[in-house]
């Protein structure tokens, strides 16, 4: 059944007598038709309610996309309810519902605001978030090393789009495309292999929603068994990104401090699985935020042509240094925290520019 608007979604709720009063059809997400239903099944006042068409929602062309990414997100929001504690600062969504055959899946509202949105918002203790959703990503990678949920090919195959298409980025830039070759090589085809733990697939900020004081990790469609550390240097990008040029508030240091902090506290952090603090894992980080950032801000307006262009040389910077293994410029830099460290360098700094990686 075809649901890509709201007449057409009210027609199924009726068809299948559920009750609802509004339905407001939202923007902001590009693979998926999503609405905020008031007076829904769910305890709270409104419901989300996504489907996946077979293709991306925003696409004009209506680029192929498979509908089997919303099994894998109601298959995880299901499995982390016995995994991960709901009584934590950061939460995940409750599935009140899931239409398997239609694919329209009935979830928790975490409320309008995301993270990327809120993060001006002088009344939010960003550092206090960053580490909180550190710590909350350190759980998910060590309580998910044995947790089973298929394959993902879709994920896999969205993950790799950013390094399959980096050389052709960094030429655009006057940057020398065969480290972007090299990249894809040693580090793209790994996520053929990798299978550590669970990861999220898509964390950054625009997936976190603020409520008040809770946060709620949204959009798992892109759920897969990895490499921790893919997670770990998606965020840490984009949260590089909002410290220089929303207001240097921290949110970079922070969320390594409380990711590694978390790691560190386990009474075995070699049984963590996912990320083991040291030179390997810091490298796998480093290639994973070095990809984001040389890639995708080419794509997605952060600043004007020069600041774009300074973006993308950082990115690059940060893959040339892991490719040659240069472990004395990463001891300085803010990604020392993978190697157990504090940072050498201050909030201000972390906002600038090629010093500040």
């Amino acid at each position: 059944m075809e649901i890509t608007s709201t007449d057409q979604l009210a027609a199924y709720l009726e068809k299948n007598n559920i009750a609802f009063g509004s339905l407001d059809q939202l923007s902001g997400g590009n693979a998926n038709f999503v609405w905020r239903m008031t007076d829904g099944p769910g305890p709270g006042k409104s419901t989300i309610i996504k489907h996946a068409e077979a293709y991306v929602a925003a696409s004009e062309f209506r680029m192929p996309l498979p509908v089997d990414r919303m099994d894998f997100e109601h298959l995880i929001l299901s499995r982390l309810v016995t995994v991960l504690d709901r009584s934590a600062p950061v939460i995940t969504p409750e599935c009140f519902r899931y239409d398997d055959a239609n694919h329209v899946l009935m979830l928790q509202d975490g409320g309008p605001r995301t993270l990327k949105a809120a993060y001006t918002d002088p009344s939010l203790d960003i550092q206090r978030i960053g580490r909180e959703l550190g710590q909350w990503l350190a759980t998910l990678h060590s309580r998910t090393t044995a947790l089973d949920i298929g394959e993902n090919q879709t994920a896999k195959f969205g993950f790799r789009y950013s390094y399959s298409n980096l050389a052709a980025t960094l030429q655009k830039y006057g940057l020398d495309p065969s480290v972007g070759e090299r990249v894809d090589k040693e580090y793209g085809n790994l996520l053929d292999t990798d299978d550590e733990c669970v990861c999220h697939g898509d964390f950054w900020p625009g997936n976190v929603l603020i409520n008040g004081q809770d946060l709620m990790v949204v959009d798992w469609e892109m759920v897969r068994r990895g490499c921790g550390a893919k997670d770990i240097g998606q965020f840490a990008a984009e949260a590089w990104l909002l410290d220089r040029f929303r207001g240097g508030r921290g949110l970079l240091p922070a969320f390594l401090s409380g990711y590694c902090e978390d790691v560190k506290q386990r009474k075995d952090p070699d049984l963590c699985g996912a990320v083991k603090l040291g030179n390997e894992s810091l490298l796998r980080v480093a290639t994973q935020m070095g990809s984001h950032l040389a890639f995708w801000p080419a794509h997605v307006h952060w600043g004007s042509e020069q600041e774009t262009k300074e973006i993308i040389e950082q990115g690059f910077e940060l893959l040339v240094r892991a490719l040659a293994g240069d472990m004395g410029w990463f001891e300085v830099s803010i990604l020392n925290r993978m190697l157990g460290g504090t940072g050498k360098l201050s909030v201000q700094e972390t906002a600038g520019m090629v010093q500040s990686i």
